[in-house]
């Protein structure tokens, strides 16, 4: 609509207090606010509604003037939703942006030179520690977006922390300050372990990587219960063929007797380039490592080094510790090892993938030097390896002597494999069945053999030790006769002495080649 008669301009001035209805365009200067509103005119005269309009001025604050946000839906003004009891709910723009806040808010920068260590922990206790906690204010979101953070000393995070970045090796909080570790706990008052008054509870950190550029610790989770990390990274500076140093871990849980840790769970993780991986040793229940990446170190995950049974938080140990589909590669020693102190106990591992490039001190997985270990050793009661993967048993010549993939006091379920048994085979030929001949070998091989249009399925079981032939016992149920006969020998196959390797075998009638399913069970 075009402007055919501008007749005057007329303004009031006085406290915000004092201001009155506006007639149609005229001006109203609050001099306390420092803001300038325009009456909006009457409704006869075209004009929405009756009222004043502020115009925006330095003195505005264009947050709070926005006071249009309302969520419309994944369908937008098309189809919209409705947010309130009949009607939408309305929020300002700032009400909007504080329901998150980033941590560049509080002064840090992210831009990998800057000193971010005062900021990021101003921002962790304002939100979480300083805050008071019925405040609309605390506990909100604090984002790291992409960047390196680097800081010079050890960040503390209080109970009920939410983090997030962008992603590992997105969001990066590097350490460059004294031997420390780049993350530690606190409770709500701010104290550290060993000062402790309640647990830190309610962690949860996501899409961040965790780096020390010093040959020390990731993360330290002192008293902690409920606390989940999902898609973090963890970097030290190990390097493959390194020794074990004891103050290289990667995550490490402590507690004390009073304040134990429980319910710590780490999802899509990665630790790497620390000599401990991980690191358990303190009470804790309920550690779960699901979906994990584990590689570069001398040690996988050490369990029970410093359990003693005496010393306050050493007492137990840890219990009920899972490692679920996970990786291990590049580790010289043990993926896992176990030691049997205080009650260690029910340490599982399920469905993991271990490299061939673990267990064999660096050297390789197709030697017999004795260098080698097992890929995990259970020391400790009430632990089982259940469908684990062993890359290096299958990778390993036949002609040498198999290694032990478990071994201590556990029950190992491995993967069901199959193999096609030829026809007419009179002379016992192996299954690929090969398993280390130790003193109390016992094995269950549970099976299923097609043979034309019969079956059979069995559990062949034996027993045995080094050098001599085991006792075994076929016990199976068939359709017909399916014409195969199994059997376990013990063989030397490589040039040392002694006869260390039990082989399941089998023969065969004529009649046509037959598919044998099998999944082998070990009491070690």
């Amino acid at each position: 609509m075009p402007v055919v008669q501008i007749s005057r301009i007329q303004h009031r001035r006085g406290l915000a207090t004092d201001l009155p209805q506006l007639a149609a365009g005229e001006l109203g200067w609050v001099i306390d606010e420092q803001k300038l509103y325009i009456g909006n005119g009457t409704v006869a005269d075209g004009a929405p509604a009756v009222g004043n309009t502020e115009i925006l001025t330095s003195g505005s604050s264009i947050f709070t003037a926005a006071t249009g946000y309302v969520y419309k839906g994944y369908l937008g003004s098309s189809t919209p939703i409705v947010t309130g009891a009949g009607v939408d709910v309305t929020r300002t723009l700032q009400e909007r942006l504080d329901d998150y806040v980033s941590v560049k808010a509080f002064g840090a920068v992210g831009d990998g030179s800057t000193d971010d260590t005062a900021a990021i922990q101003r921002a962790l206790d304002e939100l979480y520690t300083d805050t008071d906690k019925t405040d609309s204010r605390s506990r909100r979101r604090l984002l790291f977006p992409a960047g390196q953070y680097n800081i010079s000393s050890t960040i503390t995070i209080p109970p009920y922390a939410e983090l997030e970045g962008e992603g590992a090796d997105k969001t990066i909080i590097y350490y460059s300050g004294s031997a420390a570790p780049v993350a530690k706990t606190q409770d709500n008052a701010g104290n550290e372990f060993g000062s402790m008054s309640t647990v830190a509870t309610g962690i949860s950190v996501a899409g961040i990587t965790f780096k020390n550029g010093t040959a020390h610790n990731g993360i330290s989770l002192d008293s902690v219960t409920n606390a989940r990390f999902h898609g973090c990274k963890f970097q030290g500076t190990y390097a493959s063929g390194g020794a074990d140093v004891t103050n290289s871990k990667g995550v490490t849980i402590r507690s004390t007797t009073a304040l134990p840790c429980a319910n710590i769970s780490f999802e899509s993780c990665s630790i790497t380039k620390f000599a401990r991986l991980v690191d358990l040793d303190y009470n804790a229940t309920s550690i779960k490592f699901i979906n994990c990446d584990f590689s570069i170190g001398y040690y996988g995950a050490y369990i029970g080094d410093d359990t003693d049974g005496s010393s306050n938080g050493l007492t137990l140990g840890p219990s009920n510790v899972q490692f679920i589909a996970g990786t291990w590669s590049t580790i010289g020693r043990n993926a896992i090892l176990v030691d049997a102190q205080g009650t260690i106990k029910n340490i599982v591992s399920m469905g993991n993938w271990f490299s061939s490039t673990v267990a064999n001190n660096f050297e390789g997985y197709d030697q017999d030097n004795g260098n080698e270990v097992p890929v995990i050793q259970f020391n400790a009661d009430e632990c089982s390896s259940r469908f684990d993967y062993f890359e290096r048993s299958d990778l390993r010549s036949t002609s040498l002597v198999p290694l032990k993939d478990v071994d201590g006091v556990a029950i190992v379920d491995k993967v069901a494999k199959q193999f096609t048994m030829a026809n007419n085979q009179s002379a016992a030929a192996t299954t690929g069945i090969r398993i280390k001949a130790t003193d109390g070998t016992s094995i269950a091989v549970k099976y299923k053999i097609d043979r034309g249009s019969n079956s059979r399925t069995g559990v062949l079981t034996f027993v045995g030790k080094e050098g001599t032939a085991p006792t075994y016992n076929d016990d199976y149920e068939e359709t017909a006769d399916i014409g195969v006969e199994l059997s376990v020998d013990v063989d030397a196959l490589d040039s040392t002495a002694g006869n260390e390797t039990f082989i399941v075998k089998y023969t065969t009638t004529n009649d046509t080649t037959a598919t044998f399913n099998y999944q082998v069970t070990e009491i070690v």
